[in-house]
């Protein structure tokens, strides 16, 4: 919601009448595939290969391992 500075008050905006709306198509079989794939890519360090249970930083681009070796052998 956006609030009017000149008139004050709140605006709002019903773009969809909900009665009118259809249900969601269900995915099929092979977006879920892709999906999974999709999901797999992200928690594969691209360097190591190694499959993680989270999602890897995509600030370092690979896992923690990859990005700072020296750190996990002084350790």
């Amino acid at each position: 919601m956006r609030v009017n500075r000149r008139a004050g008050g709140v605006r709002v905006s019903y773009l969809d009448r909900i009665d009118l709306a259809k249900p969601v198509r269900p995915m099929t079989s092979r977006k879920w595939g892709a999906l999974a794939l999709a999901m797999l890519a992200r928690c594969t360090c691209p360097q190591c290969g190694v499959t993680y249970s989270y999602c890897l930083p995509t600030s370092l681009g690979m896992c923690v391992l990859c990005a700072f070796p020296d750190d996990q052998k002084a350790a």
